[in-house]
């Protein structure tokens, strides 16, 4: 079976995204970031999956099919860090890795705010946690330098934009077809 052209095309736009976001760590830890295998297995590599995932949605939608909904989840693959045991040990002792959850949360929320056209109580709450995540990702910035500086303000708005556009791509999964 051949790969449909928006899961190919979404894998290499998943590639490049977290690409980006691996670039955004280095920008917020400076000199003291490391770059080992782990970054292709638990960055590179979920993202061409989420990537992927969300282009064979897009072409789904796009032949007037409803894309199943198991790809609404799609973003949480990026917890896939979390089998790595010491880095589920550092996120119970010390938080770190945490920051893959909230990209899985922000952009699931994300996804389902932006999906509609009528604001239930439930997308408005999908858009206030996808909110937070995105200004979470924007003040992290402050991590790198302060947001009133060139390097904070670029970091910051990098992580933000990066979470709003993984979260429009999400919304791929989760809008209804029009009939």
């Amino acid at each position: 079976m051949q790969p449909s052209r928006g899961a190919v095309f979404g894998s290499a736009a998943g590639l490049a995204w977290a690409g980006a976001l691996r670039g955004w760590m280095v920008l917020l830890v400076g000199d003291d970031s490391e770059m080992t295998w782990r970054t292709p297995a638990y960055v590179l590599a979920p993202g061409a999956v989420v990537g992927g995932l969300l282009g064979w949605a897009s072409d789904l939608r796009a032949a007037g099919r409803q894309p199943p909904r198991a790809l609404q989840l799609a973003p949480a693959v990026f917890a896939v860090a979390l089998v790595d045991p010491e880095i589920r040990r550092s996120l119970v002792t010390d938080g770190q890795g945490s920051g893959a959850l909230i990209v899985v949360a922000t952009a699931v929320a994300g996804g389902h705010a932006l999906s509609g056209r009528a604001w239930s109580r439930e997308r408005i709450a999908s858009a206030v946690l996808a909110g937070a995540g995105v200004v979470t990702m924007t003040g992290m910035g402050a991590m790198a330098a302060p947001l009133t500086t060139p390097r904070g303000l670029a970091t910051g708005l990098l992580g933000g934009s990066l979470m709003a556009a993984l979260c429009a791509a999400t919304a791929t999964a989760h809008t209804p077809v029009d009939r």
